[in-house]
């Protein structure tokens, strides 16, 4: 009998829904008591709130990405969470990590003498993916994943949605499912990752997609930002530096909101007053933006 724990890795590009994806799943009878690790850019956790309130534990990794770094934080986590008790533990990647590597990892630490690993879940923004394409980083990912999750569907026709799975599965991804605000079949998952076989064949070097694309995380706690402000903000930085990504909260006076943003689109919504002010810039010249860039835009 296998005693033990399962263990879900879910990347995606920021902003493509993974934290959504990961507040369904702990919602699930196959998820009751999951622990979770989220990896962010920010020095603490932007999307943490929801799920702090539905898992038994969560635990941030903050600053950097788990798969640039040594790793040693994130096998501390896992090797603590394994004492704790035996309920699935899921991991949440940035949105530029590297699968691959967060796996060679994950060996590294002997992981998996404790963990089982069932899935390795990828998910793409559908909406930018049929406009754009799926950009080749993403893609590298998404053939390493076990399942490839598309969300944001419903900004698509029917028709639209259909040549988009048609398109992907030319580029060899089979195994695609849809994601409807995080909602999806658990039925299609599998029972055992078959990425550690996918490893062996593919060098993680050769899908790193923090070599074509790098981050900045800005703060912007003390700075006064309209939604028609952001918006404006955005389409400037956006075709300057050459971004991909925008997600984080500002504050018009007393209001905060909530932001996520991509070349096709922008959602700005209400945010809780106990969300960090600070914006995650992902593209080609990311790091190139400061505080003072958005103070500059700001006039």
């Amino acid at each position: 009998m296998n005693d033990k724990i399962a263990l879900y890795l879910v990347n995606g590009a920021l902003g493509a829904g993974k934290t959504t994806l990961v507040d369904f799943l702990v919602q699930q009878p196959q998820f009751v008591g999951a622990r979770v690790v989220e990896n962010e850019f920010a020095s603490e956790s932007i999307d943490s709130c929801t799920l702090a309130q539905r898992v038994d534990e969560l635990a941030t990794i903050a600053g950097e990405c788990i798969c640039c770094s040594s790793g040693g934080e994130l096998i501390e986590i896992l090797h603590s969470f394994a004492i704790s008790g035996k309920a699935p533990v899921i991991i949440e990647s940035t949105g530029v990590a590297n699968t691959l590597r967060v796996v060679e990892k994950l060996l590294a630490g002997d992981v998996f003498e404790q963990y089982d690993l069932r899935q390795s879940l990828y998910v793409v923004d559908g909406a930018e993916a049929r406009v754009n394409g799926l950009a080749e980083m993403l893609l590298a990912e998404a053939q390493a994943a076990d399942v490839v999750l598309l969300s944001k569907l419903d900004l698509l026709t029917d028709s639209s949605r259909q040549q988009l799975i048609e398109t992907l599965s030319q580029k060899g991804l089979t195994n695609v499912m849809r994601m409807d605000h995080g909602v999806c079949d658990l039925a299609q998952f599998g029972s055992q990752s078959q990425i550690l076989d996918y490893l062996l064949l593919h060098d993680p070097a050769e899908n790193a997609a923090e070599d074509a694309l790098n981050y900045s995380v800005v703060d912007v706690a003390g700075l006064v930002i309209s939604t028609e402000e952001i918006e404006t903000i955005w389409t400037n930085l956006r075709d300057k530096y050459a971004l991909r990504r925008m997600k984080g909260a500002v504050a018009d006076g007393d209001e905060i909101f909530h932001i996520e943003a991509t070349p096709q689109q922008m959602q700005v919504t209400r945010g809780t007053t106990d969300e960090s002010l600070k914006l995650v810039v992902i593209g080609e010249r990311a790091r190139e933006i400061t505080r003072a860039v958005i103070m500059k835009e700001l006039g």
